[in-house]
């Protein structure tokens, strides 16, 4: 590994700042006053928890959650990735930075075409990478509303990578899972070319060097620098796409919030090009049935929720990309009047057959002035046939994975962030550098070009994916802050948390332990975790005609919630992953 010009003394400078003793509270779940953070690792979770011990505030905690996820989970997330926050201020500002990956400059169908490859053939080369956001997205937040220097925010990273952990559960089966990737790739991030086994010791000496450049130089030392001259060799020596000027192109953006309401709570997501407009589409479906009357186990109302999930999941792949490049219906998407014209297409007596999926995506194009009703919508409609969308053929099985993070964090004074960050599949592309992985987003664009995808490959094009952070508020108030990890379950996770805590008035741990299921529309089955009672699984088989795929409890495969609720009181409760081996932290009431 490259040693960096000074980097000895930039490590020194930030490890040797002076702490004062912080006393916080880590556990799977936890009570506080104080705020909290709930993280896929403890270790971040209590990283997150100091700073807001030492007077930092939300904002401050999740950027240095955010660098602290790099290191202990370094197969999910890091300084090579991407993803999504939102942000609700005390005030009442919401505020949503988008900080996707972009295709370099020549990702083009043609160069693509030269290679004789398919994108997915690419994922695991340095082609696969796009150019990544989360160091943009550190830099935005820090500036809109950080309290502490950056040096303070990156100073425990610094010190977990270079003294390194002890490797979980998790940490373990995620390396061994995708051994051969890292063996092919990266050997030299393996335990002497073998598995990380829990127990074991991890340090990454190279990303603490690399934490300290940025730490003493800011972020710009990646886009603008020395760590952008560094990746621009490693492409130039294994043919990859990305070159330093595509890096420095490269901003975050910020995004208008996108607000819905479910039974009288404000819901605030991302919108384009990630998944929060379809996950308030599906809300809205669903707010015209009463789960609340039917309980979380009746095999109906899973039906009615399988089905608007598949619904959504058809619209998601027509309606949804990145906004600079098509015209996309986001407002007529999440419209009420649209969510009543594709309950209708919900039979309550049998499930719908997957063959006929390609022809059952909708049209939210006249509800997006907010004018019209669906009883005129659908006569206007009905005067000729809709044509069938010209990308309905493109619905295949994806390749999944269980990847990507997510965090929560809210601070005593009623700050809120809700943070998600990938580097795509776990590992990304395999291929690593200075310490970090490089994602392999490329895989999300389409393999080849179909008129009027919002997929298609563009350089400068943000990839669509699924990641979903969520506020939810009342009365003005943050009420919950929920997200997840987990590819095509993340919307349908994240829905069922909500309906579980609005309509079956759960409290955050029943949610989070509540068995899961998913409807995606590249399944032709309902897959879903132990603990559904036998009787409504042989209901939605026998009766409803659905097919089902049972996993053992509980699975990574559905993702992994870290979750904060804010009670009447004022307390806040935060539960880490039960997938995951997640956590909560907070600041002690023991002081």
């Amino acid at each position: 590994m490259k040693k960096f010009r000074n980097a000895v003394l930039s490590l020194l400078a930030v490890c040797l700042i002076a702490l004062p003793a912080l006393a916080v509270e880590v556990a799977p779940l936890l009570r506080s006053k104080e705020g909290m953070v709930a993280a896929a690792n403890p270790l971040a979770a209590k990283v997150g928890a100091e700073i807001l011990e030492r007077g930092g505030n939300a904002i401050d905690a999740a950027i240095a959650v955010s660098f602290a996820l790099g290191v202990v989970e370094p197969y999910a997330s890091g300084i090579g990735g991407e993803g999504f926050m939102v942000v609700s201020l005390a005030d009442g500002r919401k505020i949503a930075v988008d900080f996707r990956s972009a295709a370099p400059a020549v990702a083009t169908y043609e160069n693509l075409a030269a290679t004789g490859l398919q994108l997915r053939d690419i994922s695991s080369t340095p082609k696969g990478f796009c150019i990544p956001g989360v160091l943009a997205a550190v830099k935005m937040a820090h500036e809109l509303g950080a309290s502490l220097p950056l040096k303070e925010l990156i100073a425990p990273s610094v010190k977990l990578a270079q003294e390194g952990f002890e490797v979980n559960e998790t940490f373990s089966k995620v390396v061994k899972d995708n051994f051969d990737k890292i063996l092919k790739n990266s050997p030299d991030f393996l335990n002497e070319e073998m598995p990380w086994e829990p127990g074991d010791h991890f340090k990454n000496p190279a990303l603490a060097e690399t934490l300290s450049l940025i730490a003493e130089n800011g972020t710009d030392v990646y886009y603008k620098g020395e760590l952008g001259d560094n990746l621009e060799k490693f492409m130039v020596e294994k043919d990859g796409w990305t070159r330093k000027s595509d890096l420095e192109s490269y901003t975050a953006i910020l995004r208008e919030v996108l607000h819905g309401k479910y039974r009288g709570y404000d819901i605030f997501v991302p919108g384009n090009p990630v998944g929060g407009a379809r996950l308030l589409a599906t809300l809205n479906i669903l707010e015209n049935f009463n789960l609340g009357l039917m309980g979380w186990d009746d095999p109906l109302a899973l039906h009615i929720m399988q089905e608007a999930f598949i619904l959504t999941a058809l619209d998601q792949r027509y309606f949804v990309g990145d906004p600079a490049f098509d015209k996309l219906p986001e407002k007529g998407f999440v419209s009420k009047e649209y969510a009543r014209s594709r309950m209708m297409a919900i039979d309550l007596s049998k499930a719908s057959d997957p063959e006929t999926w390609v022809y059952r995506s909708g049209d939210p194009e006249p509800y997006e002035n907010g004018e019209t009703t669906y009883v005129k919508a659908m006569l206007d409609g009905f005067k000729e046939e809709a044509p069938v969308p010209a990308t309905s053929s493109r619905i295949k099985d994806p390749v999944e994975s269980p990847s990507t993070t997510h965090f929560s964090i809210i601070d005593k004074d009623g700050n809120a962030v809700a943070w998600t960050q990938t580097i795509s599949a776990f590992f990304g592309t395999g291929n690593w550098i200075d310490g970090y992985f490089l994602n392999n987003e490329m895989g999300n664009f389409k393999s080849k070009f179909v008129e009027g995808d919002p997929i298609n490959l563009e350089p400068g094009k943000r990839p669509r994916t699924t990641i979903a952070p969520t506020i939810v508020e009342k009365d003005g108030k943050v009420r919950w802050i929920i997200g997840s990890p987990g590819a095509g379950r993340i919307v349908s996770t994240i829905v069922e948390m909500i309906v579980g805590l609005v309509d079956f008035d759960w409290s955050i741990e029943e949610t989070v332990k509540a068995p899961k299921f998913t409807g995606y529309d590249s399944y032709k089955e309902i897959h879903m975790e132990e603990g559904y009672p036998e009787e409504s699984v042989l209901f939605l088989e026998k009766i409803l005609g659905h097919k089902t795929k049972v996993y053992s409890y509980p699975d990574l495969f559905f993702g992994g919630p870290n979750v904060i609720a804010v009670e009447d009181d004022g307390v806040f409760i935060g539960m880490g992953s039960i997938r995951r081996n997640g956590a909560a932290a907070a600041p002690s009431s023991k002081k």
